[in-house]
């Protein structure tokens, strides 16, 4: 495929445009440690980024052999919004490619609609993408699934192979893979499972210079 016949850049949006994983994650750890379980921040940042809260809470049950109580789940979010709206910052130069990118955009997450409205507002990137955000939740198809990928090109009138996917977790390459889609992973910190398929960068910079050759940013 030439460069020139992508039209579309669908970005994952924790982790890639804010950064707010080893904040989610530190604050799912609290919560728990909190019902005096031992888990620690580090295990908690090395298993669940690009996961969701349910798959969180699955891991900790089943190497525990417990029941999280209910309410585990609403807490974490409560708690984890103070925080987000204390700490959270964009990723290191992911505005620059915001800026120059010369394809429409869009933002396809596994997390909640309003977490994303929420830290995109704070971090001051919600006009970049205007209204739109997909939610893995809105159709209950969650990655490594491809749903939300397909979904978000189909709202936009893109064929897959017309997208480019920026993920940063192996169930976000698995799913932009599966959707038929071309696939750049940010690797930055924790160890990932490498993919033949998809083009690895480690900074915003290498995404930048990427997607430059390609034509892609003014």
């Amino acid at each position: 495929m030439s460069n020139n016949a992508f039209k579309l850049v669908i970005f994952d949006c924790d982790g890639v445009l804010v950064d707010s994983e080893p904040i989610a994650n530190r604050t799912f750890a609290e919560e728990v440690r909190k019902l005096g379980i031992p888990f620690s921040d580090q295990e908690a940042q090395t298993e669940f980024p690009g996961t969701t809260l349910a798959k969180c809470i699955e891991y900790v049950e089943k190497k525990f052999q417990i029941k999280l109580p209910e309410d585990i789940g609403p807490r974490f979010r409560a708690r984890s919004f103070i925080n987000f709206t204390n700490e959270l910052k964009p990723v290191e130069g992911v505005k620059d490619i915001l800026d120059r990118i010369k394809i429409p955009t869009c933002v396809a997450s596994n997390g909640p609609k309003n977490k994303m409205i929420h830290n995109l507002g704070i971090v001051q990137f919600l006009s970049y993408f205007e209204e739109k955000l997909y939610s893995a939740y809105d159709i209950q198809r969650f990655k490594p699934d491809p749903g939300i990928f397909l979904h978000a090109a189909d709202q936009l009138g893109v064929s897959p192979r017309e997208c480019i996917v920026v993920e940063d977790s192996i169930h976000g390459f698995e799913a932009g893979l599966a959707a038929g889609m071309k696939v750049f992973g940010y690797a930055p910190h924790h160890h990932i499972n490498r993919l033949q398929e998809v083009s690895y960068f480690s900074t915003m910079l290498d995404l930048h210079n990427q997607l430059k050759v390609m034509g892609l940013l003014s």
